[in-house]
């Protein structure tokens, strides 16, 4: 979809998509009660990034729907400390502790689920808060965006990088230079794979 044909789509100009993109967000409730309702999402949850209820019991597998704009399934958006519920499972579990639930038309898989970015290590691309869709079952390659573990002493961490090959060996690669480039430890590191960016309104 164009920015002309989702302005013609929401119902708001090219400029307020143009701003968007920019990073400018509508100060008119009304520009975010017609995007609300073109993605049929909580206004407040679209402007805000902060979900409508503070948690939701999921039962899983979610059911798709079809709609104009195509299948449509939903995810759970989970917090960044709580991405062990899924992809420490090889199977989904019955039920699931999430944020809330998120409508994708374009992203796929029943273990894919959605978190928010928790730090800067890698903008431009990744912004803090912003939402990603994770697949834990797709298989990854170098350059690709991953969700990997990182042990640093007795602490564990999920961290967002990419995947890049130095000579035989991959390393963690964050695209903000602030950051240290980490060593694959094992192919079991990565965790999930980057398949959908969801910019910020």
């Amino acid at each position: 979809m164009t920015e002309r044909e989702l302005a013609s789509s929401v119902g708001v100009s090219l400029r307020t998509i143009a701003n968007i993109l920019a990073n400018r967000t509508p100060d008119d409730p009304a520009v975010w009660e017609k995007f609300a309702k073109y993605f049929r999402m909580d206004a407040d949850f679209l402007r805000t990034g902060v979900p409508p209820h503070v948690r939701t019991t999921v039962e899983l597998p979610v059911k798709t729907h079809h709609s104009t704009a195509g299948q449509i399934q939903q995810f759970p958006l989970l917090r960044w400390d709580q991405m062990d519920q899924v992809v420490s499972l090889k199977t989904l579990p019955d039920f699931l502790q999430a944020e809330a639930m998120i409508e994708a038309t374009d992203v796929s898989g029943p273990r894919t689920f959605a978190v928010k970015v928790q730090d800067d290590s890698m903008e431009p691309l990744f912004s803090k808060e912003e939402m990603i869709f994770i697949n834990p079952d797709l298989e990854w390659k170098p350059n690709d965006y991953v969700i990997a573990r990182h042990r640093d002493g007795d602490s564990e961490s999920m961290l967002l990088r990419q995947v890049k090959r130095v000579g035989t060996h991959c390393i963690l690669h964050p695209l903000n230079r602030k950051y240290d480039a980490i060593p694959v430890a094992n192919e079991d590191a990565v965790c999930g794979k980057v398949v959908r960016l969801r910019k910020n309104l």
